[in-house]
């Protein structure tokens, strides 16, 4: 039997590769752990360029390697919009992939793209109305989620002092000048993942364990609770999302439900961080799992 599940969506960056995931899991509690309050930045602040403290900005993704941006114009919408119609398509697709982790938790992937340059975004296929559905609220997300992710790649990039190039493309044809350069021009590989949890699992066991991600950051929405038929019950952004701090101490995030989150992953100490000329901002990749 299925409880509930949750939906949120994650847009991953990997080198000049950029990965959106969206997924649907089931929250779980754990009482005694701490709670980790992100540090914001606004909308107004990080898009419209209206200023904002590069120094904590910096600090955050230097002690934690996570922060969030809020007061996005729409994007509450669109993401319960687009995380509602996520979990039928995925049942209903013939395209989408599915995977059982050890506590039953079942994974199903439905996989998309975007390519750089106008109309970029390519479509979800369409082998049934839900996933018709969910391919027209899933494009207005993206380009959003997109939007503001190239904010967060050209604040970073310019917070930071790198060897040029960051990268080179593997033919040699071009080569990346920059933290912003790469976010912008990379072929973004979107990846929507809707998890159920069985409803007789072990609410402390981790679906998935401890880790940091190979690509540079992951962009994501906070999860959405959704019930049997599909119907959106809450937002639990801390039910089951938790990371490692610097001294060890493990923590559940607590997210807003307009934040979208950025954090980093283990490509920053591969490419990044051994280019930073200034010694005293090497960024920090995220540790995190899921319940």
């Amino acid at each position: 039997p299925i409880l509930n599940k949750t939906n949120c969506l994650i847009m991953k960056i990997s080198a000049t590769i950029i990965a959106l995931l969206a997924f649907s899991l089931d929250g779980a509690s754990a009482k005694d752990m701490p709670l980790y309050q992100p540090h914001r930045i606004s909308y107004e602040e990080l898009v419209m360029n209206k200023g904002y403290d590069t120094e904590s900005f910096m600090d955050a993704l230097s002690s934690v390697g996570l922060i969030t941006v809020n007061g996005i114009p729409g994007y509450a919408h669109q993401r319960n919009d687009a995380l509602l119609r996520l979990h039928g398509c995925s049942l209903e697709s013939k395209a989408a992939l599915s995977h059982k982790f050890e506590d039953g938790t079942v994974r199903r992937t439905m996989a998309t793209h975007t390519i750089p340059g106008p109309g970029g975004a390519q479509s979800i296929l369409h082998d049934s109305d839900a996933c018709a559905s969910f391919d027209a609220a899933s494009k207005t997300l993206r380009s959003t989620v997109a939007d503001v992710t190239a904010a967060f790649g050209k604040s970073l990039g310019d917070s930071i002092s790198l060897e040029k190039p960051l990268l080179e493309t593997e033919d040699g044809m071009y080569a990346f000048g920059g933290f912003a350069d790469a976010v912008e021009n990379g072929e973004h590989l979107e990846h929507f993942h809707s998890y159920q949890r069985p409803a007789d699992s072990a609410q402390d066991e981790k679906t998935i364990e401890f880790h940091t991600d190979q690509g540079l950051f992951i962009a994501f929405t906070p999860g959405l609770m959704v019930d049997s038929q599909d119907n959106m019950i809450e937002t639990q952004s801390s039910s089951g999302f938790h990371i490692e701090l610097k001294d060890g101490t493990h923590a559940l995030v607590d997210f807003q439900d307009d934040d979208l989150v950025f954090m980093l992953g283990d490509g920053v100490n591969q490419i990044i961080n051994p280019k930073i000329q200034d010694e005293g901002k090497k960024l920090r990749a995220t540790p995190h799992a899921l319940s």
